[in-house]
C-alpha cells in the first residue's frame, strides 16, 4: 500500500532509536545535510510527551498479539534486519498501513480516546480509511466425506486415520482401555472413575467415545468440564477440531465461560462515554485495545485481548465492563441482539458438545440448569479439583469491597464529574431526592469502612475458623439498615424516573443489595451443622467467608439426578488406589448408577 505521507502530516518523521535520531522525508531516510528534525513528527517505541509510541500503536492495532515487545512487533510485521532507525520506520509504516485498513468510525473513536499526538494521527487517517471487512479466518476442513461408521478399534489402530493424520500418534493400551470404559458408561449410563496418569492420552480417551456416542445418538448432548483454563483451551481449540474432522464433522461444539469473561456492550458505551466526557486520558488510553478489538471480535471473550489484560488499569476497568448479571437489562437492553454473552449461551444450548469449567458447571446447577440446558452425559476432567471448585461455588464472602462495589455502581467519582446510575437519572443534581441519595451513599461508605476496619483490628492476622463477630454486630446492623434504606431510595427514584432502562438497572441494584444483606445475615449468625465460618487477611484486608463442610449434599440434590452418565477422570484421584475419599466427598453414592 502506497501511504499518503504528506496528507497524513507525516512528510517529516523523526525516528528516535538506539543509535540516535534519524529523519525520514516522505518515507525516505534523509541525508545528514538535508535539515534537522524541527517540525517533524517524533516516533519512538516507548511512550513519552509529544512522541508517537510504536508500542502504544502496536497494542492498539494488534490487541490479541501475545507479546508487544519490539522484537515481537518486528516479527509479526516481518521487518527485516537492519539498523535501528530503518527498522523502526518500517514498523511505523506497517502499523500506519494497518490503521488505514480500519473503519472511519473506529479511527474517529480512537481519536477521541487518545491525547495528542496520537489523537491527531488517528484523526488525520479518517479521510483515507479503507472500508474493508476483516476476514474472520478460514474455516477448518471438516472432511465431510469421513465414513460415519468408524469404531474405536479402527480409530485407535496403528494404521488408523488418527495415526495417519497426527504425527507421533501411537496406540497405547491404557488409552484404548479407558476409551472402551468411557464408551460403555456413555452407552449404558452410570458413573465411571478413571485415574489416568501421564502418557495415557486422557483427553482423547474420553473425547473419542464422546463423539462416537453423539454420532450414534442423534439429539444427545454431552458436557465436558475442566478446572484449568489451559486444558479448556487445549480441548476446545486443538483436540476437538482434530477429532471431529475424523468422527463427526457435523458436530456443533462450543466453549462457554462465565459471564464475567464477556464484555457488556451497554456498559462499554457508558464507560467510554463517561471517560471521554470527563477527559480521563490515562484510563481512555487503556481502553484503546478494547475499542480496536470490539470491531473485530466474534466472541467478546476478554481472554483474546492480551494488550488490555496486561495493562495495569485492566482489573479496575474490567469490573465496570464485564457482563454482570446485576447490571444486565436482559431483553430490554437496546443491544440485546448483539450481546456476546447471550450469543455464547445460545450457541452452547444449541451444541451437541459443550466445554466449560467447573465453576460454570456448578453455577449452572445453582441456576437450575438455566445456562447449559438439559444434557445427559457429563465428563469431568481434572476431577480432583471438583470438591474445591464446588466449595468455592457454594461459599459466601464479605469484604469492604462487597458493598463498595454496589455503591460505585450507583455513583463513582470521575476526574471531572460523577458516573454511575445516579448520574444517568433525568434529574438535576440539585434535586432534593438526588442529594438525599448522594448523602446516603456517603453515610453507607463510612459505615461499611468503619465495620471492616474494626473487624480487621479485632481479629488476629492470617486466617482462622469460627471468628467471634459479636463485638461488631452493632456496626454490622448499621450497614444492613442503611442498605435497606438504600433499596427504598433507589426504588423511589426509579419510579419517579419512569424510564425502562433506569428501572431495570434499579432492579439489579436492589437485587444485589438484597443479596449482600442476606450474606451479612448468614455470616453474622451461627453456622449450621454443614457450614463453617472463617476469615483470612489478603493484603491487610479482612475477608469473611461461610463455606459448606461437605459439598456432597449440593451435588446430590442439583447435579446427579439430572444426568444419566458421569465420567470423573484425572491423573490422581485415589489415595493409594482407594477412591473412598473421592466417593464420599462428592457424594457419589447417589450419582448415576
Amino acid at each position: 500500500m502506497q501511504l499518503p505521507w504528506k496528507e497524513l502530516g507525516l512528510e517529516r518523521v523523526l525516528i528516535v532509536g538506539e543509535e540516535g535520531p534519524a529523519l525520514f522525508l516522505s518515507a525516505k531516510r534523509a541525508a545528514g545535510d538535508e535539515g534537522s528534525g524541527e517540525g517533524a513528527v517524533r516516533v519512538a517505541y516507548e511512550r513519552s510527551d509529544e512522541v508517537v509510541s510504536l508500542r502504544l500503536l502496536g497494542r492498539t492495532l494488534l490487541p490479541t498479539l501475545a507479546d508487544h515487545s519490539l522484537a515481537s512487533l518486528y516479527d509479526y510485521c516481518a521487518i527485516e534486519a537492519g539498523d535501528s532507525a530503518s527498522r523502526l520506520f518500517s514498523l511505523f509504516s506497517s502499523l500506519i498501513a494497518g490503521f488505514l485498513r480500519l473503519s472511519p468510525d473506529l479511527l474517529t473513536l480512537l481519536a477521541q480516546i487518545f491525547s495528542p499526538p496520537h489523537s491527531d494521527l488517528m484523526q488525520s487517517m479518517v479521510p483515507f480509511a479503507h472500508l474493508e471487512v476483516e476476514a474472520a479466518g478460514d474455516s477448518a476442513d471438516l472432511h465431510e466425506d469421513v465414513p460415519r461408521d468408524l469404531c474405536l478399534d479402527v480409530l485407535l489402530a496403528p494404521d488408523g486415520p488418527l495415526a495417519a493424520d497426527l504425527p507421533g500418534f501411537e496406540p497405547r493400551a491404557g488409552q484404548e482401555e479407558m476409551a472402551r470404559r468411557v464408551h460403555g458408561v456413555l452407552e449404558r449410563g452410570g458413573t465411571l472413575i478413571v485415574e489416568a496418569g501421564p502418557g495415557t492420552g486422557k483427553t482423547f480417551s474420553y473425547l473419542i467415545p464422546a463423539l462416537i456416542h453423539l454420532r450414534d445418538h442423534e439429539g444427545g448432548r454431552i458436557v465436558v468440564s475442566t478446572r484449568t483454563k489451559q486444558l479448556q483451551e487445549q480441548v476446545f481449540h486443538k483436540d476437538i477440531p482434530f477429532l471431529t474432522s475424523h468422527i463427526l464433522p457435523s458436530a456443533h461444539v462450543s466453549l462457554l465461560k462465565g459471564r464475567s469473561n464477556y464484555i457488556c456492550l451497554r456498559r462499554w458505551q457508558i464507560v467510554i462515554g463517561e471517560l471521554i466526557e470527563g477527559l480521563d486520558r490515562e484510563l481512555l488510553t487503556s481502553l484503546a485495545p478494547l475499542a480496536r478489538w470490539l470491531f473485530s471480535t466474534s466472541t467478546g471473550d476478554i481472554e483474546e485481548n492480551t494488550a488490555f489484560l496486561t495493562d495495569r488499569q485492566a482489573a479496575g476497568l474490567w469490573r465496570r465492563l464485564y457482563d454482570d448479571p446485576h447490571r444486565c437489562l436482559g431483553q430490554s437492553c437496546p443491544l440485546y441482539d448483539d450481546c456476546f454473552s447471550v450469543a455464547a449461551r445460545r450457541r452452547a444450548r444449541g451444541s451437541d458438545l459443550v466445554v466449560v469449567n467447573h465453576s460454570l458447571l456448578l453455577a449452572d446447577q445453582q441456576s437450575d440448569q438455566g445456562i447449559l440446558g438439559d444434557y445427559e452425559c457429563l465428563i469431568v476432567d481434572e476431577a480432583h479439583a471438583m470438591e474445591t471448585a464446588a466449595r468455592q461455588a457454594f461459599t459466601a464472602t464479605l469484604s469492604v469491597h462487597t458493598t463498595d462495589s454496589l455503591l460505585r455502581a450507583i455513583e463513582h467519582p470521575l476526574r471531572n464529574r460523577s458516573g454511575g446510575w445516579l448520574s444517568r437519572l433525568p434529574f438535576a443534581r440539585s434535586d432534593a431526592r438526588v442529594r438525599k441519595l448522594h448523602d446516603l451513599l456517603a453515610t453507607l461508605r463510612t459505615a461499611n469502612s468503619s465495620l471492616f476496619s474494626a473487624i480487621a483490628r479485632g481479629l488476629p492476622q492470617g486466617r482462622g475458623r469460627s471468628p467471634d463477630l459479636s463485638p461488631f454486630a452493632e456496626l454490622m446492623g448499621e450497614v444492613v439498615r442503611e442498605l435497606g434504606t438504600l433499596t427504598r431510595s433507589i426504588e423511589s427514584l426509579a419510579d419517579a424516573a419512569d424510564t425502562p432502562e433506569i428501572v431495570h438497572e434499579a432492579d439489579g441494584l436492589i437485587s444485589e443489595a438484597g443479596e449482600i444483606m442476606a450474606v451479612f445475615g448468614r455470616i453474622f449468625s451461627e453456622a449450621d451443622e454443614n457450614s463453617v465460618h472463617w476469615y483470612e487477611f489478603v493484603h491487610d484486608e479482612v475477608y469473611l467467608h461461610s463455606s459448606p463442610l461437605s459439598v456432597a449434599p449440593f451435588l446430590q440434590k442439583s447435579l446427579y439426578p439430572r444426568i444419566a452418565s458421569l465420567v470423573l477422570t484425572s491423573a490422581t484421584l485415589s489415595q493409594r488406589g482407594d477412591f473412598t475419599y473421592l466417593e464420599d466427598s462428592l457424594g457419589l453414592s447417589e450419582a448415576p448408577g
